[in-house]
């Protein structure tokens, strides 16, 4: 049993590794984006940190009577815009008084910045997190005691209502009983040739890495599953492209993007950089958002149905 239970509203993360997010906030709809976007991501010390928006005039993060030790329930809207939905939880989590920066900025010098050019920060942190996979994510909360907080305190800050008992048993129960993944790994792209698919892909990355290389200072995040390929930041104005790379063997562009690369097209910093005769003579465009839907009429190739 708990001690200390707490429900936190969050933006919508598929995976919370650094991709898009979704919410009512007027800076997530402008942007995609939001410090939440990695509050599930596993840093290098092996722990998870956590961002929360800021609480009343002073912008503080929430202050509980006793900061440590919190079994913490992630809600938010569904896609956005739906009912709140329960994602995942921290377990003896820390809830800190003041908002730091994300531990990446000391092992990753070159780790992405926000849409303004600031660092990403946090105010939660734990050693064990849980992710519900989007397919599992069934259990709903209401968010009439949210009102304009981003945390709900269901037991252990000083107050026992009965509708605070009632969460703190929901929590408890989540937590002893995950919900299973009903919705299986995604399908992949599947190609005629793929070795020589293969071949087009390195080639293409090895000429966007030669492109960029003149005038950026280049960190690859492929294997990051965060919505890119490249970070590449500016060596003279310090400007930082998020750049998704596309290759083809032919003369025409034409290529596929996954849902999370095209939901990460709201960025600002998001870039395409397409790759023609990849592998004989390569022809490069760097593409804004603006300029790509300009160029590509864009067409959903598979549908993904998950219950409401």
């Amino acid at each position: 049993m708990h001690d200390k239970i707490a429900f936190v509203k969050t933006g919508w993360s598929d995976e919370y590794q650094g991709g898009p997010v979704l919410g009512r906030y007027a800076h997530i709809a402008k942007f995609g984006e939001a410090h939440e976007r990695f509050n599930f991501r596993r840093t290098a010390d092996e722990r998870f940190y956590g961002y929360l928006p800021p609480i009343g005039r002073a912008q503080r993060p929430p202050q509980p009577a006793v900061e440590d030790g919190w079994l913490l329930i992630f809600v938010s809207a569904r896609k956005g815009t739906g009912p709140l939905t329960v994602v995942g939880w921290y377990e003896e989590a820390t809830l800190h008084s003041e908002y730091s920066d994300r531990p990446e900025y000391v092992t990753e010098p070159d780790f992405e910045k926000d849409a303004h050019g600031a660092k990403y920060g946090y105010c939660i942190s734990a050693d064990a997190a849980h992710l519900i996979p989007v397919a599992s994510r069934r259990q709903t909360v209401s968010g009439d005691h949210f009102k304009r907080s981003p945390i709900l305190y269901a037991r252990g800050n000083g107050k026992n209502e009965p509708w605070r008992r009632e969460l703190a048993s929901l929590a408890e129960e989540l937590v002893s009983s995950p919900p299973p993944d009903i919705g299986g790994p995604p399908p992949r792209f599947v190609f005629p040739d793929p070795e020589h698919r293969k071949k087009v892909e390195l080639a293409a990355v090895e000429a966007a890495l030669h492109f960029l290389r003149k005038n950026y200072k280049v960190t690859d995040r492929q294997k990051d599953n965060c919505g890119y390929d490249l970070l590449a930041r500016h060596k003279k104005t310090d400007e930082e492209l998020h750049v998704e790379v596309k290759g083809t063997s032919g003369e025409a562009m034409h290529f596929y993007m996954t849902r999370g690369e095209y939901r990460y097209m709201l960025i600002p910093q998001w870039r395409l950089l397409i790759v023609t005769n990849t592998l004989v003579s390569p022809k490069l465009s760097l593409l804004t958002r603006a300029e790509v839907e300009k160029t590509f009429d864009l067409e959903a190739f598979a549908w993904e149905a998950v219950a409401k």
